[in-house]
């Protein structure tokens, strides 16, 4: 996959990886079990992905093969979801 304009695969893959891990905080304590569940999920996307990078020697010399693993976290991080508990509200400024 292609690197968007302005950007590099690495921080493309930061991006991807910051997307996983941030969910919003749980609203009450009867959330924060489907919380961390989410978040443990979306935690092991993110060590398979790094594991991916690292088991591969070569994956720098091919910008595309780090774009391949950072669509792919992302892709598998949106079928997970986070819908399925309450959220704190945003703060507003």
């Amino acid at each position: 996959r292609d690197v968007p304009p302005n950007s590099t695969p690495l921080r493309e893959l930061a991006h991807a990886i910051a997307g996983a891990l941030a969910l919003p905080a749980p609203a009450t304590t009867r959330d924060e079990l489907t919380y961390l569940r989410i978040y443990r999920d979306r935690a092991r996307l993110v060590l398979l992905a790094v594991r991916r990078i690292l088991a591969d020697r070569d994956i720098e010399r091919d910008p595309r093969d780090v774009m391949t693993v950072a669509c792919s976290l992302r892709d598998q991080v949106a079928q997970l979801g986070d819908g399925s508990y309450g959220h704190q509200p945003e703060p507003t400024l």
